[in-house]
């Protein structure tokens, strides 16, 4: 009888003696890591076959390091590491698939965190995460792996090559005029919007990097060649606006996302190590299979990396988030970091003032845009450094500051539902705001700026006060088109029906006729909708007793005060319970943003008080 073949019997094997793989302890060296060899294949077909081995930094021999997303951990897949096995989700399995080398080739070898930390070991799993910096740092490359080939991702990479060799921006205008570019950059996009890129350790992965290489699919495209795209399509965004004026966020994402979705500080783009709370802001959107990880992932690349204090994943969710927020405000000397408030789910038990850095669910709507957003940024308290202290075991925040005002009116909350282009909920909120405020003020062209101040929250700054109105305008124009059967000044929102509904569905079903069929005042006017329901989201318009006009968190209710606390950029709405305060969230006073209340604090408008808030 013919000996079966090595192949047969390697396939036997497998099935027999999938035995789990039993990590070996690390030496207590700080720069002790794993490095994985990844064997090449005689045939495609083949399992995947590796073997690990124990080296520091210092001695390793050149390796990749794999930047990519876990994902779900459903189909998980055993690959073979000796003669034992470790379960690898199927992406980690696509990209090893994807890079492991052919017959002939020499092993390749890796650095990938999944399979080079025991992940069930707790103590090695906090240091070697405390050197993910140096250790994408000593990889000879990266190797970052988005998925594979779907949703047109090689027109997409292809669309990227193109931009690239575009020498001018007429040639770059050129580009996006021929009939297939709208649709090639959907696909990029598509792309750019991937799971990797929402990850938040690929962010510590990517700066580190000495140089990368972006796989998709069989596409290859080095990392600086997909990153130069946005500034490429940052040069042409009004064409880009122009091409998906409904959708305002793919044109967000085309210059912002994909890779410089991944830069570490939007705020300081030159600084090497910034302050935690800039990468923190510039990326609260990000997600982390583990919550802890949304600060952890990020304090190695940070300014804080040696004064954080230790990486423990033994902590809870509530000492970790409270730690990050004392440690800001400490080194800091700025309350900046309690004005951050993603969502209203209270899953760890955090005081008022500690921002939960969580990914907002999907389920909740759309996110806030925070006041940080504002360029130039705010000044609420001049220049002034935070006065605070910690009680309770660091829970409570003792903070000076002073009362600017009481909230006596509070209008309906927004929160954004639905796709971009649903726009008739917005519109309805904007006229009960608008209501409350002309029943309080006149209908002035002063008035009208005020109110378009404060719904956009400072972002429509014009120098003249007819642009303002011509803003508001095209609101009020929309809205007759739209809101049919409605005096303006008394909206009956049950009434809002089928009408409506098929009125702002004419406008959307069918985009590719809107780009082509619609004229530019209507698109003006969608536009600037669509631009005040960005802000006004997830917020609702104040009147104060001293007639001041403002926007803040939608829980804000009357009684509430309207607070400047010292070292925060932001007035901040305080609640009193029980002898204590809540923070319910950062506000927007028109005409109080750039210091004007420490300015009535010097003439004895206001007088210091210190608040505890819990």
């Amino acid at each position: 009888m013919p000996k079966p073949s090595s192949r047969q019997n390697s396939h036997k094997n497998d099935r027999i003696t999938p035995q789990p793989y039993r990590y070996q302890p690390l030496s207590p060296s700080q720069s002790s890591i794993r490095l994985l060899r990844l064997h090449p294949t005689p045939d495609p077909s083949w399992p995947i076959r590796c073997t690990l081995f124990h080296t520091t930094l210092k001695e390793a021999p050149p390796y990749v390091a794999l930047s990519y997303a876990w994902g779900d951990a459903a189909g998980s897949s055993l690959i073979i590491i000796g003669s034992e096995t470790v379960s690898v989700t199927r992406n980690l399995r696509h990209a090893l698939l994807r890079l492991r080398p052919k017959r002939g080739e020499e092993d390749l070898v890796m650095w990938i965190d999944a399979i080079c930390i025991n992940q069930e070991d707790i103590p090695e799993r906090n240091f070697q995460t405390a050197n993910m910096r140096a250790i994408y740092q000593h990889a000879a490359s990266v190797d970052v792996w988005l998925g594979l080939e779907n949703d047109g991702s090689s027109m997409a990479v292809q669309m990227a090559r193109d931009l690239n060799s575009c020498q001018t921006r007429e040639e770059v205008i050129s580009l996006l005029d021929r009939p297939e570019a709208r649709e090639h950059l959907l696909c990029l996009v598509t792309l750019f919007r991937r799971q990797y890129w929402w990850r938040i350790w690929v962010i510590q992965e990517v700066s580190c990097a000495k140089t990368a290489m972006v796989y998709c699919g069989d596409e290859a495209i080095p990392w600086t060649t997909l990153d130069n795209v946005c500034d490429i399509l940052k040069m042409v965004e009004s064409q880009l606006r122009s091409l998906f004026y409904t959708h305002p966020s793919y044109v967000r994402t085309l210059t912002y996302g994909g890779p410089r979705g991944l830069q570490l500080s939007r705020y300081s783009p030159h600084l090497t190590a910034p302050p935690l709370l800039e990468l923190l802001l510039s990326h609260k959107s990000k997600k982390s299979t583990d919550p802890k990880d949304k600060v952890y992932a990020l304090v190695g690349i940070s300014s804080s990396r040696h004064t954080f204090g230790k990486i423990d994943y033994s902590l809870s969710m509530r000492e970790i988030y409270t730690h990050t927020a004392r440690h800001i405000i400490n080194t800091s000397q700025k309350l900046d970091v309690i004005c951050v408030k993603q969502h209203d789910i209270d899953q760890f038990s955090l005081p008022s003032w500690v921002t939960d850095w969580t990914r907002l669910p999907p389920s909740i709507g759309a996110v806030v845009i925070g006041l940080h957003h504002h360029d130039p940024p705010f000044t609420a308290s001049g220049d002034s450094l935070a006065s605070a202290s910690f009680l309770h075991d660091g829970y409570v925040l003792k903070a000076k500051g002073f009362v600017v005002d009481t909230i006596r009116t509070v209008c309906m909350p927004y929160k954004k539902r639905g796709p971009p282009s649903e726009v008739v909920p917005l519109l309805e909120v904007f006229h009960d705001w608008w209501n409350t405020f002309v029943a309080s003020f006149s209908n002035s062209l002063s008035s009208q700026v005020r109110f378009a101040r404060a719904i956009s929250c400072g972002s429509w700054s014009f120098e003249r006060e007819e642009e303002y109105a011509a803003k508001l305008e095209a609101v009020f124009a929309l809205s007759d088109q739209l809101l049919s059967d409605s005096d303006m000044l008394r909206l009956d929102p049950p009434s809002r029906s089928s009408t409506m509904a098929s009125s702002i569905a004419s406008l959307v079903d069918e985009e590719e006729d809107m780009v082509s069929g619609q004229d530019e005042g209507e698109k003006e006017r969608l536009s600037a909708v669509l631009e005040a329901g960005l802000m006004m989201n997830r917020r609702r318009l104040f009147l104060s007793r001293s007639d001041l006009v403002g926007l803040a968190h939608w829980n804000a209710a009357e009684g509430d005060l309207v607070c400047v606390l010292l070292g925060c950029r932001y007035p901040v709405v305080l609640r009193k319970e029980r002898g204590h305060y809540v923070l319910i969230g950062e506000a927007y006073i028109d005409e109080y943003m750039n210091g004007e209340a420490m300015k009535g604090l010097k003439n004895g408008q206001f007088a210091f008080e210190t608040f505890e808030i819990h």
